[in-house]
């Protein structure tokens, strides 16, 4: 039933979504509200889920501890235990007294709206964006589970165009706006200055095939439960001082699988036709979101072993998304034009399909098998789902 279900519902968000994108694209008086379809849908599939997330508990405790602890905003902000943007949404609902769906609701909405006004410029983009965050599972394993991180990733990526624009101003108010659900977008600030006399970091393709091999071999190599105690001081000013304690139990074992060798392989796909997907978008937003991409996949290679790590990072590695979207929409278009480049769309298609099938096949232990908030009856059984995994872990 859950794996029924599961299908369904990803599979038709993820299709309905990039069909709503498409039918915007055309010029028609109803370009607009078929823009607009995919944010709601997104919206009401992950504010009405249950369970789906691994800290979907730890946010439903929190939204409980606020109902039941806190009298005033004031009180809820002076006890510094959340970041303010999120403290507020938590008191707004608080206060009107919603039901915690609606509060999941808000933090999806402005997940998924704040990546539409990121390439609404660009909407043709739109429907491979949409596609690609669902098929990748990036957003059932991270934007529905690290959700206040995530929002300040998005808010992130929505101000990649200014820095493109050279507006210093408006950068550092939305990395404000970021710091304001995450302490770890301290980060950000200074990325803006990476860009000021350059509008691309990474041109040289060979290169950067080489550094990503060397990363991934490297993940073989470190042994992050010797390093990662070295960091805790900034691990604490990132808003990492909760894990701690359990650091050495986010350390995982790097291996080698099937849906990793199609990732790298189709990763070494793009970056080898990076200076054609540039030049045929000629855009510089696409310039620096690669620039990130490149760094991401370096890191995210490096951290593997390291769940930790992997999360800081989100600002660098979860650009992946947005990359895979442009390569196929490039690649789909040239299709026809060469066995080489048909041969480049088939392998990240094929790399897509079974990371795709892999978290179906594994959604029932990893949180990721969708139940709604209001089927009631499947409940005990997510939530036992999820004890398994937990134990599983544990162990």
């Amino acid at each position: 039933m859950l794996y029924i279900q599961t299908v369904i519902v990803y599979t038709l968000l993820a299709l309905l979504m990039s069909y709503c994108a498409l039918r915007s694209t055309s010029p028609s008086k109803q370009a607009k509200l078929w823009g607009s379809l995919p944010i709601l849908l997104f919206t009401l599939v992950f504010g009405l889920r249950y369970g789906v997330g691994v800290d979907y508990n730890n946010y439903v405790e929190i939204y409980e501890e606020t109902q039941n602890t806190y009298s005033s905003l004031r009180e809820l902000i002076e006890n510094e235990r959340y970041e303010l943007g999120f403290s507020i949404i938590l008191y707004v609902c608080h206060f009107f007294e919603a039901p915690v769906y609606v509060l999941f609701s808000i933090l999806a909405f402005i997940q998924i709206f704040l990546i539409y006004k990121t390439f609404n410029e660009e909407n043709n983009i739109l429907p491979y964006i949409y596609a690609v965050l669902i098929f990748s599972g990036l957003c059932m394993y991270s934007f529905m589970n690290i959700m206040r991180h995530e929002i300040a990733f998005c808010i992130f990526l929505f101000s990649v165009k200014y820095i493109r624009d050279n507006k210093l101003l408006k950068y550092l108010i939305c990395c404000l706006l970021a710091l304001t659900f995450h302490k770890s977008a301290i980060l950000l600030f200074p990325l803006y200055f990476l860009w000021i006399r350059r509008k691309s970091i990474f041109n040289k393709p060979a290169i950067e095939v080489l550094f990503v091999l060397i990363c991934f071999l490297g993940s073989f190599i470190i042994q992050w439960q010797n390093i990662l105690h070295i960091f805790d001081n900034a691990i604490i000013m990132l808003g990492y001082e909760n894990y701690i304690e359990i650091a050495d139990e986010m350390v995982v074992n790097s291996k080698i699988g099937i849906t990793r060798i199609l990732n790298l392989a189709a990763t070494i796909v793009i970056i080898l036709n990076s200076s054609k997907i540039k030049s045929f978008f000629n855009s510089s937003l696409l310039n620096i979101i690669y620039d990130l991409f490149i760094i991401g996949t370096c890191m995210s290679y490096l951290f593997i072993g390291s769940m930790m790590l992997g999360r800081i990072i989100v600002y660098f590695s979860h650009t992946h998304f947005v990359i895979w979207a442009y390569a196929l929409s490039y690649l789909y278009q040239t299709r026809k034009h060469s066995l080489v480049q048909l041969t480049s769309y088939t392998t990240i298609i094929f790399s897509l399909f079974i990371t795709y099938s892999s978290f179906i096949y594994n959604c029932k232990n990893n949180t990721g098998a969708y139940v709604s908030y209001f089927q009631t009856d499947l409940h005990a059984e997510k939530d036992n789902l999820r004890d398994i995994m937990i134990d599983k872990q544990n162990n």
